[in-house]
């Protein structure tokens, strides 16, 4: 295909409201769908939508329970300042670059 009609062989999908032809040809139709349905539909799309919702937050809750407690074992990793050497050996100090030569 030329390549002035490949972007018209890809189809794209259009979201943000302005809704579509049948929008256009019947306003409001998704309200009269609704209305139509019977209460027990109604009730079961309203609580399935809820629930999936819900259920997200519930892992993200789990999980954050999870990942702090071990972020509060994770502290306990840390060398202590208790048995810190203030002196520092010879290679490191050439290695960071503060070696120190002659008298102090």
């Amino acid at each position: 295909t030329p390549p002035r009609l490949a972007g018209m062989l890809r189809s794209s999908v259009k979201r943000g409201g302005g809704g579509g032809i049948i929008d256009k040809m019947i306003p409001g139709y998704q309200d009269k769908i609704w209305a139509a349905l019977p209460q027990g539909i109604k009730e079961y799309k309203v609580k399935s939508e809820n629930d999936a919702f819900e259920s997200g937050i519930a892992s993200h809750k789990k999980w954050q329970g999870l990942l702090l407690s071990w972020k509060d074992t994770e502290k306990g990793f840390a060398p202590s300042q208790k048995y810190r050497k203030p002196a520092v050996d010879w290679r490191r100090q050439m290695e960071r670059g503060t070696m120190h030569y002659g008298r102090w």
